[in-house]
């Protein structure tokens, strides 16, 4: 299976409550840097798209890079790049709500102890993208999503796969201190519509986009 560009997402988006506050996650761009480093070679036509990354995950080798801040820029971003023969890896964890309002100035402390925010959710990328691909009637458009799960990990991955109509789907546990996000070691599992393809165990970040690559690389090849 030949690919005509090959979209890779990185990173969190931003959503902001006022000019200084936003709503955003622990996404450190690191899994989705690896996997541009290793797709590099599978495709001349590699686009990197990403939020908020750490700088050194910023800028992959032999890519076009597109910087976003929000979800909906992302998911704009995507669309914009997206033709007949793509392969879409989402590896960013763009944030799922956002403020119904945006304060235009600083939100100050008052007397109250208690502030709230109200927020609204924000468009899901992989089924918007879904949506576009079919209206459009695009070709070989492969998409592989990531989930990032605190539990209930092979359940919320197995239906967000059958729920986005994804080709594969690449399920990791999370949490805020030693899990998924950002330097630390992690374990991932790759299912298909059918079952458990693949488990990787304890591994840093290089390695696990390493065989993302070989696993994905020798399927669509065959």
């Amino acid at each position: 299976m030949n690919f005509q560009k090959i979209i890779i997402t990185s990173g969190a988006t931003k959503e902001w409550i006022d000019p200084v506050r936003f709503i955003s996650n622990a996404s450190s761009g690191k899994m989705g840097f690896h996997l541009a480093e290793e797709f590099k070679n599978f495709s001349g036509n590699l686009i990197y798209i990403h939020g908020s990354v750490l700088e050194k995950y910023s800028s992959p080798k032999n890519s076009k890079i597109i910087s976003v801040e929000t979800t909906e820029e992302m998911l704009n971003a995507i669309i914009n790049e997206i033709t007949e023969n793509t392969l879409l890896i989402m590896a960013a964890a763009p944030a799922d709500f956002k403020p119904k309002k945006q304060s235009e100035q600083k939100i100050k402390k008052e007397k109250e102890n208690n502030f709230f925010i109200e927020l609204e959710k924000n468009p899901d990328i992989l089924l918007n993208v879904k949506s576009f691909v079919d209206e459009n009637k695009l070709e070989n458009v492969i998409r592989v999503g990531f989930a990032a799960e605190t539990e209930n990990l092979e359940f919320n991955a197995n239906s967000k796969l059958k729920k986005k109509g994804l080709k594969y789907i690449i399920g990791n546990y999370v949490n805020k201190s030693s899990l998924g996000f950002g330097e630390v070691e992690s374990s991932v599992k790759i299912f298909s519509s059918t079952k458990l393809e693949k488990e990787i165990i304890d591994s840093s970040k290089e390695k696990i986009a390493k065989e993302i690559y070989h696993f994905l690389s020798h399927e669509f090849k065959n």
